[in-house]
């Protein structure tokens, strides 16, 4: 299990949020986004190019163009859309919790 303690944890409240993820991502830093429950963080981890975690509810080192897109269209959330970008230029990958409801993206 990867250790998140020493990342920072961002409570989703749309586009303020995403402005602040998007700018921890252009420096290459992780960064937790904690979503609220309504969220709906259901993928396919073989489409989105997951490891599996040990908790079948983790899904780790996803494509972060593939994952983050989905789930801007499943959630109808533009802003993951544009994480999306953004990842994938850093060179990021995303873990999904979805039993906390957290995307994790890093390098």
């Amino acid at each position: 299990m990867r250790d998140y303690s020493n990342m920072p944890v961002l409570k989703w409240e749309g586009s303020i949020s995403a402005k602040k993820a998007m700018a921890q991502i252009h420096h290459a830093e992780p960064v937790i986004i904690q979503l609220p429950d309504n969220i709906n963080l259901v993928i396919d981890a073989s489409t989105c190019g997951c490891d599996r975690g040990k908790n079948p509810a983790h899904h780790l080192n996803c494509n972060a163009s593939n994952t983050l897109k989905i789930l801007a269209q499943k959630n109808a959330i533009p802003e993951l859309e544009e994480l999306a970008t953004i990842a994938h230029e850093a060179g990021q990958v995303v873990d999904i919790e979805t039993d906390t409801h957290r995307i994790i993206i890093h390098d």
